[in-house]
């Protein structure tokens, strides 16, 4: 091997180890991310039991002092407000699922792979690619499940929402 195979080996090992840590860096931002969501479906979840508690307490001081108002539309009001919530409340709780997807394989199932197709791993360059690789399916799959998760927050969020616009419109009726 000459000189100039060893200078182009080195790029490659270099080159594949920065997209290794690259793909590494990308998922790790991307695990943080699915933590955020969580928490705020978490958040989504506390608010829905504030605003539970207050409606709940404001529709007991309103039936004690309803004076003129009718009772036809108080509670059907009170069903949407509560309709609303719960929506919310499902679609957060919802957020918070464990989705399946793509996960690192399993030690012993990797120490075998390794052990049939040593070929592949002889260089630097090699193993940092398997890396990459292995790193971008498991970014993808996190991904999209991240994605369903802010669907799910997304539409949370106009469920409650829609609740506290009907408290407004409810208390002004």
């Amino acid at each position: 091997m000459n000189n100039n195979d060893n200078c182009d080996q080195d790029i490659t090992d270099v080159l594949y180890e920065y997209i290794a840590s690259f793909d590494r860096e990308i998922y790790a931002n991307e695990i943080h991310r699915e933590e955020s969501l969580i928490q705020q479906a978490t958040n989504m979840q506390t608010a829905f039991s504030f605003v539970s508690a207050a409606v709940f307490m404001l529709a007991a001081i309103i039936m004690d002092h309803r004076g003129e108002l009718s009772l036809k539309i108080f509670p059907v009001v009170l069903i949407i407000i509560s309709l609303f919530l719960l929506f919310s409340l499902l679609c957060a709780t919802l957020a918070q699922m464990r989705f399946k997807r793509k996960a690192f394989p399993e030690a012993s199932a990797f120490q075998n792979f390794v052990e049939k197709n040593y070929k592949q791993f002889e260089s630097k360059a090699q193993r940092a690619k398997y890396m990459a690789d292995t790193y971008s399916i498991l970014h993808k799959s996190l991904s999209d499940t991240n994605e369903v998760r802010v669907s799910w927050i997304q539409r949370s969020m106009r469920f409650f929402i829609g609740a506290i616009i009907m408290c407004v419109i409810g208390f002004f009726a």
